[in-house]
């Protein structure tokens, strides 16, 4: 097995929010290709709770404007597109499955244009807020594991655990490739890398919720792990915290942080 580091800090709380902690939120961020989807849907299994992808409801957003015909920079029709939308994400048969609006989108949302036009929708102020509205939504209540590029920094800033997976461009170019060719869309390697470099640029320079390393967040560096093997990790750390995976009692309240 090759070299890996992660870093291990403690969890950042800062301060009690109007909603106490009650059931656990894990967040997931890093750039495009580590597999923090696949992660974050098996550590959610593992533990039985619920998963949800931020990136797919981007994803969703520009598939919808495309069907429309709505470009990705009209960020006006954007916000009246997106305001209505509603996501779900269920489980089917071990896979997960993304609808919007009762539909499911699963396969339509996952080409390399709809990646591109993602990246374009993502850089919008309004269109992040509203969609951080929607994912506070969707995991307040906690029991959950999401997946993103802000889980940790921007819509659960009080998560109880963190991570951040990181990769060299060239490993995630490979992967994110070979995901495209098992869907038979053709795409040279060099381009996927490409693309791949220039998403990173666009998320961490983005004035809107950039991506960056969570506070108290662990840091794995995937590059030369395979997932088995960062999944072992991140069910230590997970374990190493002392997160509780009951069942929440239901009169229990909820904990979100306020929307803005």
């Amino acid at each position: 097995m090759g070299q890996h580091s992660f870093a291990i800090s403690p969890i950042a709380h800062p301060g009690q929010s109007a909603c106490q902690q009650q059931a656990p939120i894990i967040a997931v961020d890093g750039p495009a290709g580590t597999g923090k989807s696949t992660l974050a849907l098996r550590l959610a299994k593992h533990f039985g709770w619920r998963y949800i992808d931020s990136g797919a409801m981007y994803r969703a957003v520009a598939l919808c404007a495309a069907e429309q015909g709505i470009a990705w920079s009209d960020e006006p029709a954007l916000v009246r597109l997106c305001a209505p939308l509603t996501f779900e994400f269920p489980v089917c048969a071990g896979q997960l499955a993304v609808h919007v609006d009762g539909r499911n989108v699963t396969q339509a949302i996952r080409s390399q244009a709809v990646g591109e036009g993602a990246s374009r929708v993502a850089m919008l102020r309004s269109i992040r807020a509203l969609l951080v509205r929607k994912q506070r939504q969707l995991g307040c209540a906690g029991g959950l594991v999401m997946d993103g590029r802000d889980i940790g920094t921007v819509v659960f800033p009080e998560a109880d655990v963190k991570f951040y997976l990181d990769a060299t461009p060239e490993a995630r170019g490979r992967r994110r490739w070979l995901e495209l060719q098992e869907r038979g869309e053709r795409a040279s390697l060099s381009d996927v890398i490409a693309a791949i470099r220039r998403r990173d640029h666009e998320d961490r320079t983005r004035e809107a919720g950039p991506l960056r390393i969570p506070e108290g967040a662990y840091y794995l560096d995937t590059t030369n792990l395979s997932i088995d093997d960062v999944f072992e990790l991140m069910v230590d750390k997970v374990k190493l915290f002392g997160v509780s995976f009951r069942t929440p009692d239901p009169r229990q309240g909820t904990r979100c942080p306020q929307s803005t």
